[in-house]
C-alpha cells in the first residue's frame, strides 16, 4: 500500500482541518520532491504495497504532466510497482473535472487511474455554498458522467450527514421539524443514486457524519453561535436512512461508514482496518512500517510544503519528523477499534485474549456482539451508529 498526498486545495471547505495549503505556484517543484521521496524510500516499498492512493488535500488540481512524473518514478523506483497496482485511486473534486474535460479524465486512465473517489458531500446548493465547496450539484452530475464516459467505472462518491440544517443559510425555518429533516437526506440519497442517469448507481458510497474538528471554520462557527451540532436522534435517523436506501439498491454496508456493489469494496481502505503496513509520502502523510527491531512504528513526513521540497533539494531528507512505536497493548486497542468498524469483525480468539469472558458473553447476550463467519464477531448493523460505545466499553 502506497498513499501519496497531494496538500493543495483551491478553498478550504468549512468542515475541514486537515493541512493543505492553496496553490500558487510550485507544482514542479512539489513534484520533483515527491519523486525524490519516492527515491530515497523505495526500499520500503514491497510487493505487499499493491495499491495506490493519491489522496489530499485535492489531487486534482495537479497538472497531468507532474501527476505522470510522480507514478513514472514510483514504477521505474519500485521494481515491484513496475507491474502497475491492484487498485490505482486519485480523489478529485467535481469542478476540476469539468473545468478540464474528457481530456484530464482521459489522462487520469493513461496514467493508470482505475478508480476515481469524488467528494460530492450534497446535492443542496445551499449546503454545499454553507460547507464553502466550490462545485454546485449540478457540476457533481456532470463531472460524473464525464468520467463515466471517459471509461472509468468504478467511481467512489462522499457524503456528508448529520449537520445542523437550520444553521444552513436560505434552508430551514424553526417550523421544520424532524420529518422535513429526514425528507431531504432521502432526496440527497436518492440524487446520489441516480447520478449517472441511465439507472447505473455509483460503484461505491462513502457517507460521513459531520463533526467539528479543532481548527476549522466550523469550530470557530460553532464558539461564535453560528452553528450548532445536530441532536443525536437526527444524526442516528438519517444514518438508518442511508443504511436501508442502500441495502435496497443492492450495496454491501461493508464498513460503518462505506457502502460498496458487489466487487468494488475498497483494496487500500480495507487494508487500513486490517492493520496492514503502509507507506506515506509527501507532506504530512503517515506511514506504519515493521521497524528495524520487527515491531510496528507509525511515523509522519513534516506538515509543510516549503520545507518538504527544501529537504528534498538540499539532499538532507529528514523526512520524519515524528514517530511513535505501537505497543502491544496499543496494536491490540486499535486491532479491535479497526476490525470492528467492519462487517468482518475480528477473531473470537483476539477478543478473548483481551476482553473478559463475562464482558464477551453480556455483549453477545444484548446482540452488541454476533457471530461472523467462522470464528469472528461483529457489530450488527443496527448497532453501527453507536460503535464507539459498543468498542469503548471492549478496550
Amino acid at each position: 500500500m502506497v498513499y501519496i498526498h497531494i496538500p493543495y486545495c483551491r478553498s478550504f471547505c468549512t468542515y475541514c482541518d486537515f493541512y493543505s495549503e492553496i496553490p500558487v505556484s510550485g507544482f514542479e517543484e512539489f513534484g520533483k520532491a515527491v519523486c525524490a521521496e519516492i527515491r530515497q524510500r523505495a526500499g520500503e516499498i514491497t510487493a505487499e504495497h499493491n495499491t495506490l492512493y493519491i489522496g489530499g488535500g485535492t489531487p486534482s488540481v495537479l497538472p497531468p504532466s507532474v501527476l505522470y512524473d510522480i507514478v513514472s518514478e514510483l514504477r521505474i523506483s519500485v521494481p515491484e510497482c513496475s507491474g502497475g497496482f491492484t487498485e490505482f485511486t486519485v480523489e478529485v473534486n467535481p469542478d476540476d473535472i469539468v473545468s478540464r474535460g474528457h481530456v484530464y479524465a482521459e489522462s487520469l486512465l493513461k496514467a493508470g487511474v482505475d478508480r476515481v473517489s469524488m467528494g460530492v458531500q450534497s446535492f443542496d446548493d445551499r449546503v454545499l455554498r454553507w460547507m464553502n465547496r466550490r462545485h454546485d450539484s449540478e457540476t457533481a452530475v456532470k463531472a460524473y458522467r464525464i468520467l463515466r464516459e471517459a471509461g472509468i467505472e468504478n467511481i467512489s462518491i462522499d457524503l456528508i450527514f448529520g449537520y445542523d440544517l437550520m444553521s444552513v443559510p436560505g434552508m430551514m425555518t424553526s417550523s421544520y421539524g424532524d420529518r422535513e429533516i429526514f425528507d431531504h437526506w432521502r432526496k440527497t440519497v436518492y440524487a446520489a443514486l441516480e447520478i449517472s442517469g441511465d439507472g447505473c448507481p455509483p460503484k461505491h458510497i462513502s457517507a460521513y457524519q459531520m463533526s467539528v474538528e479543532d481548527g476549522s471554520a466550523l469550530a470557530c462557527m460553532l464558539r461564535d453561535g453560528r452553528y450548532r451540532e445536530a441532536p443525536e436522534n437526527i444524526c442516528a435517523g438519517q444514518y438508518e436512512i442511508l443504511c436501508g436506501m442502500l441495502a435496497d439498491a443492492g450495496y454491501d454496508h461493508y464498513e460503518i461508514s462505506n457502502f460498496a456493489l458487489s466487487g468494488f469494496e475498497a483494496k487500500h481502505n480495507s487494508a487500513y482496518w486490517s492493520h496492514i503496513p503502509y507507506v506515506g509520502i509527501g507532506p504530512a502523510a503517515h506511514s506504519l512500517c515493521v521497524n528495524k527491531d520487527g515491531v510496528l512504528e507509525r511515523r509522519w513526513n513534516v506538515d509543510n510544503i516549503n520545507s518538504y521540497i527544501c529537504s528534498a533539494e538540499s539532499g538532507n531528507w529528514g523526512r520524519t519528523v515524528g514517530s511513535e512505536v505501537l505497543t502491544e497493548d496499543m496494536f491490540r486497542t486499535e486491532r479491535i477499534m479497526l476490525a470492528l468498524r467492519t462487517s468482518r469483525g475480528i477473531e473470537y480468539d483476539c477478543l478473548k485474549s483481551s476482553v473478559s469472558m463475562r464482558k464477551l458473553d453480556s455483549m453477545m447476550e444484548s446482540g452488541k456482539l454476533v457471530p461472523a463467519g467462522q470464528d469472528c464477531l461483529r457489530i450488527p448493523e443496527k448497532y453501527f451508529f453507536i460503535s464507539d460505545s459498543i468498542i469503548s466499553e471492549l478496550i
